[in-house]
Parts: structure tokens; sequence; C-alpha cells
């Protein structure tokens, strides 16, 4: 199945990428090798040697270039050779390919697709919470065996939540109360407002442990993709009756759940998370209490979506029956299908 190359994705958490190793990783069915020079700069290149198709992460980095395991060759960050040991003169046929790479909203950001497209403008700025000093954001990464379109829907329908999260966000709220969907472009907002319900436990403990109140909450989950695949939900809850769907929040706790879906390959996906909150911000250990209960919270997402990509796998799945609360995701999905379609006509 080919992907959408021509988009950003996020590639790694900075800690990940440093400057004393290498880090080797598929994105959207390529291997990129990534590393940071001496003033800090992420490098990206094609995780192969041109010579003999080794692995350039087995490598070892040497002068800000990676010296090649195999023979010794050594390129520099833009794909050039700058070394052939044993050899004066090197080719300029020997070189491999160099990735637009960028450091932004506090994740890697790596252009798979043609270079010269690679505006940083295009790196969706809905996930800019996770990185902003309005919010406090706590996230992680879940590598999931599934399609990165499995993920997509899982997260533009929660209704999901009264049933595979039972005990964390389950809450029947979800499921009584309708999902408004708005398409703009490659964008698509998902919407549900919950008023007078009851917030799920997640919810309930955070509005308690942030203000004392305990007892019904309007609740509210916006959904925002852009595509291919980066999705923030804007969610929280306040008392019932106080202003929030009015637009005032200031009763309650509001958070931004930030997720940015990388394809690995066709059945696998690198799934990076995070939770920007605006409660408590100050308070390590609900940050380090939140990110173990987001992070068990997306362990259950796993479970499931494994689960169906497991069915598909077989060849006894069956074409989707679509929902009315199937929207948001079926608008994804032609979103993603008309950019692809556009991608591989040009």
């Amino acid at each position: 199945m080919p992907f959408i190359l021509n988009a950003w994705y996020v590639a790694a958490w900075p800690h990940e990428v440093k400057g004393d190793a290498l880090l080797g990783r598929i994105i959207c069915g390529q291997g990129i090798v990534f590393w940071r020079t001496a003033d800090g700069q992420v490098q990206a290149l094609e995780d192969r040697c041109s010579h003999r198709e080794m692995p350039l992460s087995l490598g070892c980095l040497e002068n800000g270039t990676i010296r090649c395991g195999y023979h010794g060759l050594r390129f520099a960050g833009d794909g050039s050779c700058a070394e052939i040991p044993g050899q004066e003169k090197v080719p300029s046929s020997v070189r491999v390919h160099a990735y637009p790479v960028v450091e932004q909203y506090g994740w890697i950001w790596v252009w798979p697709g043609d270079p010269s497209a690679a505006d940083p403008a295009l790196i969706p700025n809905i996930l800019r919470p996770n990185q902003d000093p309005g919010w406090t954001s706590v996230g992680g990464t879940t590598h999931t065996k599934c399609n990165y379109q499995l993920i997509v829907d899982n997260l533009l329908d929660l209704t999901h939540e009264a049933y595979v999260h039972p005990t964390s966000l389950g809450s029947h709220a979800v499921v009584n109360n309708p999902i408004r969907t708005k398409i703009e472009e490659d964008k698509v907002i998902s919407s549900r407002q919950m008023a007078h319900e009851d917030p799920g436990p997640f919810w309930g403990e955070a509005l308690r442990s942030a203000t004392g109140y305990e007892g019904p909450c309007d609740r509210w989950q916006i959904v925002n993709f852009t595509a291919p695949s980066a999705l923030g939900l804007d969610v929280g809850v306040a008392p019932a009756g106080t202003g929030a769907f009015d637009g005032d929040r200031s009763k309650g706790v509001s958070a931004w759940n930030l997720n940015a879906i990388t394809p690995e390959t066709e059945n696998t996906t690198w799934y990076f998370w995070a939770l920007a909150r605006n409660f408590q911000r100050d308070e390590e250990s609900l940050s380090e209490q939140l990110r173990s209960r987001v992070a068990n919270i997306f362990e259950e997402d796993r479970v499931a979506m494994e689960a169906v990509q497991t069915v598909i796998d077989r060849g006894q799945s069956r074409p989707f029956i679509n929902l009315r609360t199937d929207a948001g995701g079926v608008a994804a999905r032609r979103i993603n299908e008309r950019k692809l379609a556009e991608e591989l006509a040009s």
C-alpha cells in the first residue's frame, strides 16, 4: 500500500536523537537514520550505504558524519560521500538521500517525499500545545501493529470509550450524545457536547483534584484531524451549567490530547502521543501520574486495534459497515485517498 509521502511525520522525541548515537527508524516504509551534529542540529539520511546496502544506523558517528560499519564509507548530512577508504577519488554518484527534518512542537519531524515541497509551515499546528508556554505536556510512544488508518478511525469516533476504556475514560455519555462532523478542505472536526453527565473516572478525578467539585458535569470532546494523520483532541469537563459550552471553561479542567500517527509499514505504526493540560501545571507528581494513566489508556486502544488488524490480515474481513458515528473517520479516509491519488498522479 502506498503512503502519502509529501507530508510531515513525527519521527522521534527530541531526547531520542543524540549527538553520540544513531537512531534508525522506518517511516512510511523507508529506512531513515537520525543523529545530531555538534551544534545540535538534527540530520536524517536514508538508512543504507549506497555501496552494498548496509544500514548506516549500524555504523558510527565520526566528526558529524556517519561511518558505514561494513566497508567504512563516510557520509555527510547532505548525503554526499566524504570518504572512501583506500580510494582517493570519490565519485559524485556515491551518495545517499538526505531527508528534510525539523524540530518543532516538541517533536522531530521528517518529510519522506519530494524535498523541494518540504515547507515547515505545513507542520500541523494543532499539535503545538505539546510545546506551548500555556500548557504542561507529558507524552510517550505506543508502537502499534496495525495500519495507521485504524488509529485515525479510533480517534475520530470516541464512542469506543464506553467499551474499550470502561474503568478510565468510560461513560455512557459518549453513547447518549450525538457527534457533529465538519469538513474543511484537508481537515475534519468531530465534536460532542455532553451536558449534565457523569464525567467518567479520568475526568471526574481530574476535576475533583483541581477544584474539589464532585457531581454532574458538562463534558466536551472536539477532535481536530489534519491530513494525513495528525489529531488534536480538545477535551475536558466543568461543573454542569457553569458556561463551558458558551466559552467559559474557567471553572473546569481542559486538556489537549495530541496524536501524531506515523506509518512505519502497511501494518505497523509509530503512535506518538501527548497530554497537554491547563490545571495543576506545576505538580510534577501529577504529570507522572497522567503520563502513566494515558499510556495505559492507549495500551487498551493498542490491544483493540491490533485485534482488528489480525482479522484483516487473515483475509476474512469484509468491507466496513459505516455507522452515523463513523462520519469523521470516513471523511478522513476520503481526504487521504484524494491526497494520495493527487500525489501519485503528479
